[in-house]
Parts: C-alpha cells; sequence; structure tokens
C-alpha cells in the first residue's frame, strides 16, 4: 500500500466521531421528546444535490423512572447514519414533531452548523415551516413551533 491509500481500519477511525455524535444526538432527542407520539426526520442536502431523508416514528408513554419506549430500532439507526452524514458533509437539519397526550401538536428543528446541531428558535422554526409549506403559519393550524433543546453530545464541533 502506498502512503496515499487508506485502509477501511483508518475510514472507521475518522468516521467513528461522527458516528458516536450522531447515535447520542439521537438518543438525546428522543429522551428529551416527552410522552406522545414523535416523528424524527433528518435531512441531509448531499454534494450531488439528491437529500437523503430518513424518519422514524416514536411512542414514549409513562413518567420517569416508568417510561415505556416504542420504536423500530432498524429506522432510528438510519436516522443516526443520516445525522452522521450531515455532519460529515456540514449540512442538514433534523425535525421532532409530537402530539402529546394531551393532543398538542408541537414541531422543534435543529441546524448542522458546522459539524455540530445547533437548536433552532421557536420563530426560525416558523418561518422555515412557512417557506417550506409555502404559506406562513397560522395559528389555526393547532401547531405550535417551540425552540428546540440544546443536544449535548452533537454540539462539540
Amino acid at each position: 500500500m502506498g502512503s496515499n491509500d487508506f485502509s477501511s481500519s483508518q475510514a472507521r477511525e475518522r468516521l467513528e466521531p461522527f458516528t458516536a455524535r450522531a447515535v447520542n444526538a439521537v438518543s438525546e432527542l428522543m429522551q428529551g421528546a416527552g410522552p406522545g407520539r414523535h416523528l424524527l426526520t433528518a435531512t441531509v442536502r448531499t454534494p450531488g444535490g439528491e437529500p437523503v431523508i430518513a424518519y422514524t416514528w416514536f411512542d414514549i408513554s409513562g413518567e420517569y423512572p416508568d417510561v415505556y419506549w416504542y420504536c423500530d430500532v432498524d429506522e432510528v439507526i438510519e436516522v443516526a447514519e443520516a445525522i452522521a452524514l450531515g455532519l460529515i458533509l456540514s449540512t442538514g437539519s433534523v425535525v421532532l414533531g409530537t402530539s402529546s397526550i394531551t393532543g398538542a401538536e408541537t414541531v422543534r428543528a435543529w441546524t448542522v452548523n458546522g459539524q455540530a446541531l445547533k437548536p433552532n428558535t421557536a420563530d426560525e422554526v416558523s418561518q422555515a415551516f412557512g417557506a417550506v409549506l409555502g404559506v406562513p403559519p397560522s395559528a389555526e393550524s393547532g401547531l405550535t413551533y417551540q425552540t428546540a433543546y440544546p443536544l449535548p453530545s452533537a454540539a462539540v464541533a
């Protein structure tokens, strides 16, 4: 092997910090979501222009210490992989939609900023959804945009 060859073990070593941060971020996202039904979506814009999108539904019931989690582990892994790719490429977003046990509908979002996930404010989330939907958000929709909570493991750049 020449000096410019890149072994698979070297590739794993270089990817490990991104993968670990992404897995920890998914764990923190799910732990912070609270009771209810949740949709977690990760979107990454690739250099080729094709977006990579991964999502998972998960349910949380009960209160600490008796919390119950229901999710598809394979989908959760796909979301973590998409977040790792976003951290590597320094582009992308994560959206957490929640239907709480009271029926309230909320949306929070994080944006890849450099190689970290930055929590968006409620106003930033509202503006982004308005741009995507092509209409300004309305109070009648029953959807509340919330400021996202910090993800300590994904803030390390």
